[in-house]
């Protein structure tokens, strides 16, 4: 049976994704538009929020049923936070941002049916960024 608190864990990595949108915004303000401001702000905030809510929630039985675990779930996360910090373009960022409180919602909300979806969704996001990086490498490489 899962534990109680078995959602501290995704919820620790949840909070750490939203630190990194707002180190994101930090970092690149003097650059933004007022409006990707406001998105990376809001989606900061609202990454915080579902932390908060996954925090106390017993997910295991959650994620078993969408197929899925707490370690992919984390993993996955981790991905995400690194790319929302390293990568080049804010509004990719923001997409990746935007996809991973998507997972944060459904997790919070308790919805199974909407969480396959959603993590798929994010893996697919997650991959975009890497399809951009390799052709930027292999352009450098071929001249």
């Amino acid at each position: 049976m899962p534990e109680v608190t078995d959602g501290f864990d995704v919820a620790r990595e949840m909070g750490e994704a939203a630190k990194a949108v707002m180190d994101r915004l930090m970092a690149d303000y003097a650059t933004l538009s007022k409006d990707e401001v406001r998105d990376l702000e809001d989606l900061a905030w609202d990454l915080q929020s579902q932390a908060a809510r996954i925090r106390t929630l017993a997910v295991g039985a959650l994620l078993a049923e969408a197929q899925t675990s707490v370690e992919a779930i984390n993993r996955e996360t981790r991905r995400a936070r690194k790319a929302i910090r390293d990568i080049a373009k804010v509004r990719q960022a923001i997409a990746i941002g935007a996809a991973l409180l998507t997972v944060a919602s459904a997790i919070a909300t308790k919805n199974p049916a909407g969480l396959k979806p959603a993590f798929d969704a994010l893996k697919d996001t997650l991959k975009e960024p890497a399809k951009a990086l390799g052709k930027t490498i292999v352009k450098k490489v071929t001249g």
